[in-house]
Parts: C-alpha cells; sequence; structure tokens
C-alpha cells in the first residue's frame, strides 16, 4: 500500500511538474479563449487597438474593425470612402473614435489627411464627418499623431498646415478648435500665443492640452498649453524646460498623458546618440519634473507600443539596463519628483510589455533561457507582486509584432500588426 501511494505521488509530482514546463497548471496557467485570423502587412499609420466596452476595436491604414471581447466574432468594420486611407486616430472617448484620413497620404504635396470622421464604435457608424482644411493654399503632407483628440464630450481638431517645404500656410495661433463629440456641432475655436503654432493636442473631462512650437526662426521651443474645455481660453502655457529650452529639432513629440499632463520627447530617428525625456505637468498647469529616458532607472523603451503608461502620480515603463549583457525590467517613477519608485527583479526574465488599470501594473515577461513567457500583476504603488502565470503558448514572436496589450474583466487582450507580413488583429487570454 506504502509503494503505490509512493507510485502515485511520484505520477503526481511528474505530472504536475509536467503541466508547470507547459503552463497548464490550475491557478497558475493562461489559456487562449479566442483568435483571429492572420492580416495582411499594414501600412506605418492608422494602426491602434483598444478595449471599448465588450468590444476589442482594432484600427488600421485601411479599415477600422469591432469584435466581441468574450467570443471574438466581428461585429462590424468600416472602411473609409472612396480610396481614403486611414492617417491617424484618437484614443476613444465616450465610445467614439476620430479617424483622421484621405487619399494619397504619403504624397507631401497631395490634399491627402484632410478629413476627420467620428465613429460609433458600438455599432461601426459613422455620426459625423468634417474637413480638416484651413487654408486653400495648404497641403495635408503625411500622416500626422496627434491631429485629433476626444475627451469630455469634445472632438479637438488640429488645423495646422503646412507647404512642401514645411512652412505654415494656414493661421496657426487659431489651428485649434472645438465640435461636440457626438454631432459634430461647433463649440470653440482657441487662440493660442503670438509666435506659437500647435503640433498635437490631447482631451480629457478636466482640460484641453496642446504641444506648441513658440518662438521665431532658430529661438523656437516647445511648450504646453492647458485650454478651458469649456471655452477654449488659455489657462497656462509654459515651457517644456525652463532652464533648458527644448527645441523642436531635439526630436519628436508625444503627449503620453492628459490628466495627469505629460509629454515625451523623444531623439530623431537618425540620432543614436539622443536620449530624450519625459516632462510631467502638476494640476495648475505647472512643470513639476524632468524624467530622462536615462537615468537610475535604466533606458526608457520610447518607440513602441505597450512600454510606457502613465497612472495617477507615477509613469510606467519597460527599462533597459546593460551590464554584461542588455536586460529589461518594469520600472515605476514619481511624476513629482523624477526619482525611481521600484523596479522589478531582473532574475525573472526581460519585460516585454505592460498595461496599468485600477491601480495594478500587468507585465508580460520572457524568461532568457527558454524563451516561454509569464504574467505578473504588480501593485502599481509598491511593485508587489499579486499574481504570477504561465503562458501555454508563446505571445510575442509567434504571429508579428505585440502593438497593444491590456488587461479587462478578466481577460488578457494581446493586438499585433505588423508593416512586413501577417499579424494578427487579436489574441485573449483567461486566467486557469
Amino acid at each position: 500500500m506504502v509503494a503505490i501511494v509512493a507510485v502515485l505521488a511520484l505520477v503526481g509530482g511528474l505530472v504536475s511538474g509536467l503541466l508547470m514546463i507547459v503552463g497548464h497548471m490550475p491557478g497558475d496557467s493562461m489559456d487562449t479563449v479566442w483568435e483571429t485570423p492572420t492580416d495582411p502587412a499594414a501600412a506605418e499609420h492608422g494602426n491602434g487597438s483598444w478595449p471599448v466596452g465588450d468590444v476589442l476595436v482594432r484600427s488600421r491604414f485601411d479599415a477600422v474593425t469591432g469584435y466581441g471581447a468574450r467570443t471574438g466574432k466581428q461585429h462590424w468594420e468600416y472602411v473609409p470612402p472612396g480610396r481614403s486611407e486611414i492617417c491617424s486616430t484618437s484614443d476613444p472617448a465616450d465610445s467614439v473614435l476620430l479617424l483622421v484620413h484621405g487619399e494619397n497620404v504619403t504624397d507631401a504635396r497631395s490634399e491627402g489627411c484632410a478629413d476627420v470622421t467620428a465613429l460609433d464604435l458600438r455599432t461601426g457608424k459613422e455620426l459625423w464627418s468634417g474637413s480638416r482644411k484651413a487654408s486653400a493654399k495648404a497641403t495635408a503632407g503625411g500622416p500626422v499623431n496627434g491631429a485629433v483628440a476626444a475627451g469630455g464630450g469634445l472632438a479637438v481638431v488640429l488645423d495646422t498646415w503646412t507647404d512642401g517645404e514645411g512652412e505654415v500656410v494656414a493661421d496657426g495661433r487659431r489651428a485649434i478648435r472645438a465640435v461636440d463629440l457626438r454631432t459634430g456641432g461647433r463649440r470653440w475655436t482657441a487662440t493660442v500665443p503670438e509666435d506659437c503654432r500647435p503640433s498635437d493636442v490631447g482631451a480629457s473631462e478636466r482640460r484641453v492640452v496642446a504641444v506648441l512650437h513658440c518662438g521665431k526662426e532658430d529661438r523656437t521651443e516647445l511648450t504646453a498649453a492647458v485650454l478651458d474645455p469649456a471655452t477654449g481660453a488659455l489657462l497656462h502655457n509654459e515651457p517644456l524646460d525652463a532652464r533648458r529650452p527644448v527645441a523642436p529639432s531635439q526630436g519628436q513629440t508625444t503627449l503620453v498623458s492628459v490628466d495627469p499632463l505629460v509629454v515625451s520627447v523623444r531623439p530623431p530617428y537618425d540620432d543614436r546618440a539622443g536620449t530624450g525625456a519625459f516632462f510631467a505637468f502638476g494640476a495648475d498647469g505647472r512643470r513639476t519634473s524632468r524624467i530622462e529616458s536615462s537615468g537610475e532607472h535604466g533606458k526608457i523603451v520610447v518607440d513602441k507600443p505597450s512600454k510606457v503608461a502613465v497612472d495617477g502620480e507615477r509613469l510606467y515603463a519597460v527599462s533597459e539596463f546593460r551590464k554584461s549583457s542588455t536586460s529589461s525590467r518594469a520600472v515605476a517613477v514619481d511624476l513629482a519628483t523624477g526619482r525611481l519608485v521600484w523596479q522589478t527583479n531582473p532574475g525573472r526574465g526581460d519585460a516585454v510589455a505592460l498595461t496599468v488599470h485600477d491601480g495594478k501594473v500587468t507585465v508580460l515577461q520572457q524568461d532568457r533561457g527558454s524563451f516561454t513567457e509569464r504574467l505578473y500583476v504588480l501593485d502599481g504603488a509598491t511593485g508587489e507582486e499579486r499574481d504570477d502565470r504561465t503562458f501555454s503558448v508563446n505571445v510575442d514572436q509567434e504571429d508579428g509584432w505585440l502593438g497593444g496589450f491590456f488587461d479587462r474583466d478578466g481577460l488578457l487582450i494581446v493586438s499585433r500588426y505588423d508593416t512586413k507580413g501577417p499579424g494578427r488583429p487579436f489574441v485573449v487570454y483567461e486566467r486557469w
């Protein structure tokens, strides 16, 4: 009898060990719920993905598609009219997505990227459509991020246009206008300070923000402006850094977060020596900190999706550290001081992506030896581990580039697109 028990214990241990290795241990695993078929190669512009209620929304240059979050069933598809391509999008707000689209969008002297459409993400139906064109002499240029923003019941549209040489043709001082998010009805047109023109806009319930280029000729610097969402009146306009002015030529700007306001400036793609920085602002519109991309927190990865997130008082990021070799981990940095709050254990493996929701940070980690992947859920304030799971299949390398990463309602949602080959729009996992 003792021998039988010993054999059963040995078999049970072997089975448990095997289940752990392949990611099928109950209470420790992530299983695939559903996945979409692969797509053809995507263009560089118009790509994005978001969970909106019970619908997962994917945008790419040729269409926007909505899938049931629990079933994977395609609910709807919106294709822009004619030969239009989607240049860029807002983040959704109140189940509405703003699209910038047009024809011949990569031709700098074309009239592409001139149209704005508001899309109801519950039905996939068009709510309204209008034009960004602000001058008969202006041309669209290529796709531009930050040209539209949704939030607080507003659609904020950036009407700054340039000629073929990049010079502003339209009235840059009155280039920011707001319309009703659901009807397109006019709300207001803002006036920015003299010698300033906007390059990015964002919106939330409490504020509308814009990154401005202010100054003349070679003395231009970047500032962050806060506008009254009710009237468009300018409330604050602060330099990104008053002591060390940041010139537009120093890199590409991104509004990482509107509330709290965080602006990222990363070096041009051809400047491999540059490091970039994040600029954080308080509720009063005043700058609180400058967080260098490289510092005690390592080197923050800023040029790919799902590597940086802001929630409340902290910036969360995938950051690279180099000693004998390069490794990556998740870090949290305080927005008020720029100090490192916590970092994950580098012995676990390399952080691939992260997302923040309800005060928790979900991190996708890849083991350096076996290349298997695990999921860690951490307390956003302390970095303390709350959950730890193993995937039964490879998440990031199997079907193209990881473009979105979300943890919602017990489901882990991974989206992909690939500019060189097929990508799988969504794969959804559940804890098992």
